[in-house]
């Protein structure tokens, strides 16, 4: 699912509604939510990739930056923070699921 886009020189997330909202107007709850987006297993978390004079706002292009930088750290390592998640919590599981 495309989460973050570059459309006509600014950026842009993936609202709560499914609509594209421009990427200067978004807050901590976007944010989260894309964060569970990105982290859960089932959904494939899209976004473009910001080539150099792309992005013409400069507000977009340093929010959208830093935005895909970390989404990105995040999706190299989603596959080693869901097996450290299983492991750290694999006690508490076993004991409670029977």
């Amino acid at each position: 699912m495309k989460c973050l886009k570059i459309e006509n020189g600014s950026g842009y997330f993936l609202g709560s509604d499914g609509t594209f909202i421009e990427i200067d107007n978004i807050g901590k709850d976007d944010i989260l939510r894309l964060l569970d987006i990105a982290t859960d297993e089932m959904q494939d978390f899209e976004m473009d990739i910001m080539v150099d004079g792309q992005i013409k706002n400069e507000a977009h292009r340093i929010i959208y930056g830093s935005l895909s930088e970390k989404f990105s750290e995040i999706l190299v390592n989603k596959k080693r923070f869901s097996d450290e998640s299983q492991s750290m919590f694999k006690d508490a599981l076993e004991k409670y699921t029977t």
